[in-house]
């Protein structure tokens, strides 16, 4: 072989060599790329985040009647109250109580006291665009039951002829039924914790009739008046935190 085929030859392979090794450095740094933007050994895991639902629980407690009672002792009792929303603005509403009512001059002394409860729903009128607004403007109804006793301890009957009479009637078993229409307002004033401040209209239904008449006071109606009976109450509820529940949701960790 000549001088001239062997150069030929060796520049052909020294061009060839240079190809071979451009091309493997663009393979390898395409690599290096596509492993740093995206690593190739990710592993799956599973972490548990916070989901949110629209559902609330609420318990309150009317402070009307504890301010009542602190004021005068005709009048006492505790009023509580339980609601639930079924949809983002409907809300059944479970409401009940305890009332003493004593009521003494010097002609008669009379008492009445026992349980009620109230069952209901509450609707908001109220749009809101916002997430964590949950201010509640409301209307709804009631029907309310109570059942209750009462009893004067000593009367006095008047007459100039014979002279005063002491007497007494002994206690009763009582009960009442009644509807209620009623609105308000609900504030969120801290995280959880709500002012509430509402109106109530109530017409008496029904009661059993008994030999102590008339009935001075209903346990959770009020006076037993024929026409219908406005009340106010102001509340302080609780929220209890069922809006979040925890669901797994796939990470990637290198």
């Amino acid at each position: 072989m000549n001088l001239k085929k062997l150069t030929y030859y060796l520049f052909f392979a020294l061009i060839s060599l240079i190809g071979l090794t451009a091309q493997a450095q663009e393979v390898d740094s395409s690599r290096y790329k596509r492993a740093i933007d995206k690593p190739m050994h990710a592993v799956k895991k599973s972490k548990k985040q916070k989901q949110h639902i629209d559902h609330d629980l609420r318990v309150g407690i009317d402070i009307s009647n504890l301010i009542l009672g602190a004021m005068t002792p005709i009048r006492v009792g505790l009023d509580l109250s339980l609601e639930y929303n079924v949809t983002p603005n409907l809300y059944v509403m479970l409401e009940g109580g305890y009332n003493y009512y004593k009521r003494e001059n010097d002609r008669v002394t009379y008492t009445s006291k026992g349980n009620y409860i109230r069952l209901g729903l509450d609707y908001n009128v109220r749009k809101t665009t916002e997430v964590n607004d949950r201010d509640i403007y409301y209307i709804g109804f009631r029907y309310g039951f109570s059942r209750f006793t009462q009893e004067v301890p000593n009367y006095v009957l008047l007459n100039g002829f014979w002279g005063n009479t002491v007497s007494n009637m002994p206690e009763e078993q009582n009960y009442a039924h009644w509807m209620e229409l009623l609105t308000g307002f609900k504030v969120e004033v801290l995280k959880n914790w709500y002012l509430g401040m509402g109106v109530r209209t109530k017409f008496f239904l029904y009661r059993n009739k008994t030999s102590i008449e008339p009935v001075q006071y209903v346990p959770g109606y009020a006076r037993n008046y024929s026409s219908a009976v406005l009340s106010f109450n102001y509340t302080i509820y609780y929220n209890i935190p069922l809006n979040y529940k925890k669901k797994k949701i796939a990470v990637y960790e290198e």
